[in-house]
């Protein structure tokens, strides 16, 4: 296929060439995963800043590195140079692709020795460039989009070159594996980036940045459901769920990863008895008021999704009420009795 017009000035780049012919005469793309993906034509598609790469056959490895920087690390951990770096030019976050000589393919007639051995390089490239478990390769950065920054290398691989740079196919750690829970996929998904952002807020000094992350990990855990049956989330769901992991965590990092327990109150190891007491009974009192307060609000929460229209879970409520699920589940019952709820898995 000779290069589509867009592109002419590229002519002669035989690797972008390769990636181009890679990709099937639809692909899905997206400018922004908020307002969903669409399948179009490739001359369409290659126009936006995200596309799918083909999953029927594995032509890429494709690596995601959320971190700043990451542009050459795998000089650093003594790996060869991949295809394709595709960097974020905002925060220096990267896509890594490493094209391969042999295409791996996931057909019904494919075997599965070769799916095998793509999987296992895969998942040790993962470990050692400390890239994201969570990303499964669907969607990535368009290299040929001037956006995003662009280092190419001509080389392409066998899965067995990778073994000669000292790559361990064994004893590395699995790509996270992301099963629904019978709550659902948006349980799923809160519970596993709420964990995820714990550990990430410690090491942000900004709310924006920090959001930031939370925003693209969510997209890429969501990516995870496209083999489940009901396939991925709506994006405007999946970030407001980000929306509410984000902002939570970030009011909250002051008291995240503290090892010291001195009770709710945090008081002073040397404070007085009798003040402990005082300042007991007065948070107590504050908070039965505080209680009252937080149980409304889940209520109109739960109000204002009906109205609405909105299919009302418990996840739902947390977010529009901007409370933490455990809230809403100590006040499900009493939002039950009020109006008549039930949760709609």
């Amino acid at each position: 296929m000779n290069l589509i017009p867009e592109f002419r000035k590229k002519e002669r780049n035989f690797m972008l060439n390769a990636f181009i012919n890679a990709l099937p005469d639809k692909v899905r793309s997206t400018d922004d995963f908020q307002y969903g993906c669409k399948f179009r034509k490739k001359r369409k598609a290659l126009q936006h800043l995200y596309v799918e790469l083909p999953q029927f056959y594995k032509k890429y490895i494709a690596l995601d590195i959320d971190k700043p920087g990451s542009a050459y690390f795998w000089d650093s951990v003594g790996l060869p140079p991949p295809t394709f770096v595709i960097v974020n030019p905002e925060n220096a976050h990267c896509h890594y692709l490493y094209e391969l000589k042999t295409p791996v393919y996931y057909t019904e007639q494919a075997r599965r020795a070769p799916q095998k051995f793509f999987e296992a390089t895969d998942i040790a490239l993962t470990t050692l460039l400390g890239a994201d478990l969570g990303y499964v390769g669907h969607f990535i950065k368009n290299p040929l989009h001037p956006h995003w920054r662009l280092i190419q290398h001509p080389v392409r691989y066998e899965l067995e070159d990778f073994m000669e740079w000292g790559v361990e196919l064994k004893g590395k750690k699995n790509k996270q594996c992301l099963k629904e829970s019978p709550e659902g996929r948006n349980t799923t998904l809160f519970d596993t980036l709420r964990l995820w952002a714990y550990q990430d807020v410690l090491h942000q000094s900004s709310y924006e940045p920090f959001q930031q992350d939370v925003d693209s990990k969510a997209l890429s855990l969501n990516e995870v459901f496209l083999d489940c049956e009901k396939g991925v989330l709506p994006a405007k769901e999946v970030l407001s769920t980000a929306k509410s992991v984000g902002n939570w965590t970030w009011r909250h990092r002051s008291t995240i990863g503290q090892q010291k327990n001195r009770g709710i109150m945090q008081l002073p190891a040397d404070m007085p008895k009798t003040a402990k007491q005082v300042a007991g009974a007065s948070y107590a009192h504050a908070n039965n008021s505080a209680k009252q307060s937080t149980r409304e609000a889940v209520l109109q929460a739960a109000i204002g999704l009906k109205a609405l229209g909105i299919p009302i879970t418990q996840q739902s409520v947390a977010i529009r009420a901007d409370v933490s699920m455990r809230t809403v589940k100590n006040h499900w019952n009493y939002v039950d009795t009020q109006v008549g709820l039930y949760e709609k898995k």
